[in-house]
């Protein structure tokens, strides 16, 4: 049986220095552990167009999109290799209607390496980590 192949698209969403985190709820695949908020990229879609209509189901919330974290990450799970492409992101509203996750939390990049990440989304929280989000720009 070939390996799946999934494409995932994620959102570092910053704000006062801080960055958004998402906790997965238990009775989900990587159930209880942190991540990025995003999703699969359907066809036709573009990461950007992927990420903010993934916002819009998960939260209810409108985002802007900014630059790519670091290049995309690519990790073998029992169920798949999940290519993860991560983008900077800025909230436009503010609902947080959770669907798909237990908890939603600020953290300032200091607080990030302390939380049980799943896996494809570490090397982005360590790319995270050597940058001054405040540097970050949306244009």
């Amino acid at each position: 049986m070939p390996i799946k192949h999934i494409k995932v698209v994620g959102a570092a969403i910053i704000d006062d220095n801080k960055v958004l985190t998402t906790k997965r709820s238990s009775d989900r695949v990587l159930g209880d552990l942190w991540e990025f908020p995003g999703g699969k990229i359907e066809p036709g879609e573009t990461p950007q167009q992927a990420l903010k209509r993934e916002l819009e189901e998960e939260f209810k919330d409108e985002i802007l999109v900014g630059p790519q974290v670091t290049e995309t990450v690519k990790y073998e799970y029992e169920f798949g290799v999940v290519e993860l492409t991560v983008f900077y992101a800025k909230l436009l509203t503010n609902n947080f209607d959770l669907v798909a996750h237990s908890e939603v939390k600020w953290h300032t990049v200091d607080e990030l390496s302390q939380l049980n990440w799943a896996p494809a989304d570490i090397p982005v929280e360590k790319a995270i980590e050597k940058v001054d989000l405040r540097s970050i720009s949306f244009e």
